[in-house]
């Protein structure tokens, strides 16, 4: 299933009511954006791992964003999306105005969230057959001491 974004203006708008009233009329270029930061992130930190769990070569089996359950990233997509827009209407100035601070809260969110899921982990479709079974719901690696 191809996937354009992770969330859209109706996601951001339940968090920010507002944020389409401050001048601009959509924000579909920032959700590409976020989009776009988010897959980078989640191959870095957490396909290339996984997919050598699931016996599969990253460098030849590319990340493929239309396979992970999109509302376990929503949140993070509009925390990201959200700390783009303000980043977008912060002001030239040489002090921190009120967009900046609403920029800095959601980056902070964006990596909370973020730490979370790479805690918990994703689902994946791993065997390509359009849903998402028990055994491709992702459980993170529990580490044991060993005490000798």
């Amino acid at each position: 299933m191809a996937v354009t974004f992770y969330s859209i203006d109706d996601d951001i708008v339940k968090i920010r009511p507002n944020i389409l009233g401050l001048g601009v009329s959509d924000w579909e270029e920032k959700h590409q954006k976020a989009f776009a930061i988010i897959n980078r992130t989640l191959i870095a930190r957490w396909y290339m791992t996984v997919a050598d769990d699931n016996d599969i070569d990253w460098r030849t089996t590319e990340f493929d964003p239309g396979k992970i359950d999109v509302t376990q990233v929503n949140d993070l997509s509009c925390y990201k999306t959200l700390e783009l827009c303000y980043m977008h209407l912060m002001k030239d100035a040489p002090e921190p105005d009120g967009f900046e601070r609403q920029s800095d809260m959601f980056r902070k969110r964006y990596n909370e969230e973020l730490r979370e899921i790479l805690a918990l982990g994703l689902n994946y479709d791993w065997d390509e057959d359009d849903e998402i079974s028990a055994e491709e719901k992702y459980q993170p690696s529990q580490r044991r001491l060993v005490r000798v």
